[in-house]
This record gives structure tokens, sequence and C-alpha cells, in this order.
């Protein structure tokens, strides 16, 4: 079995959807926005209620995933995992389409945000002083 690139991405995914080859091309061989234009597309298929292409879709991004080499890997979980939402009606029913690979996945990036967004978003270390020292001068100055 041989490694999926980015060189290949763009075959493989207009072998299976030629409609995409414009919107690929546009991309200016970019592989993250490659990506974004595939997790749109299949994103779009979802929102138009067309699951079967939207499981089609999945397939595809679930047989680069387990065949990719470590830069197509991480812009797939980063350019096209990420993107996809499981929110509405259509929300559940597209969940149980996504291969359970791509599921692992999708769950170690929602986890990892989950704690990135529960961090505290405190101030740089060097920002309070600086900021300390206005309200500083600021008060000595209205109490003279």
């Amino acid at each position: 079995m041989a490694a999926h690139s980015h060189e290949n991405l763009v075959v493989a995914l207009v072998a299976e959807f030629p409609e995409l080859r414009g919107e690929l091309e546009d991309c200016g061989g970019v592989l993250h926005m490659q990506l974004g234009a595939f997790a749109a597309f299949t994103q779009a298929a979802k929102g138009r209620g067309d699951l079967p292409t939207y499981e089609r879709c999945l397939k595809l991004a679930d047989q680069l995933f387990a065949q990719a080499n470590a830069e197509l890997a991480a812009a797939v979980r980063g350019s096209y995992l990420e993107h996809l939402e499981f929110e509405g009606s259509l929300g559940p029913a597209a969940w149980k389409l996504v291969p359970p690979r791509l599921q692992g996945a999708w769950n170690q990036i929602a986890a990892e945000n989950r704690r990135l967004m529960s961090l505290p978003q405190g101030r740089s270390r060097e920002q309070p002083r600086a900021e300390v020292g206005k309200k500083r001068m600021r008060r000595r100055g209205r109490r003279r």
C-alpha cells in the first residue's frame, strides 16, 4: 500500500469527485486550502441532505488518512476533520456515517480544542507590569 501524499491528493479527490477540479485548481497547490475545499464540499453535501455523497466523501477521507504520509495526515486532521460539524437535525445521522478511524481522530481534535479553551486567558507576563505601572501613575496623578 503506497502512502498518500500531497502530490497525489488532487488526483484522488478528482477521480472520485470530478466536480471539485476547478475548486482544487483555484487553491494554487496549497494543501490546507485543498483540504479545506474538500471539507466545504463534504459539509455542503450534508447541508443539502445528500448523505450518499457525504458518505462517499468520508470514505475517501478515511482512505487518504489511513494511508497518508505525516504531512497529509496532519493536514487532514487540521484542514478537513476539524471543519466537520455534527450540529443540527442531520448531525446524528451524519456522525453515524463517519468511519471509526475518523471518529477517533475527530474526538481527539475536539478534546484538544476543549482543553485549550479551558486554559486561563490571562495576559502575558510582560503586559501586566506595564499595565500596573500605568495604573499607578494615573492614581498618583489623581491624588495630587
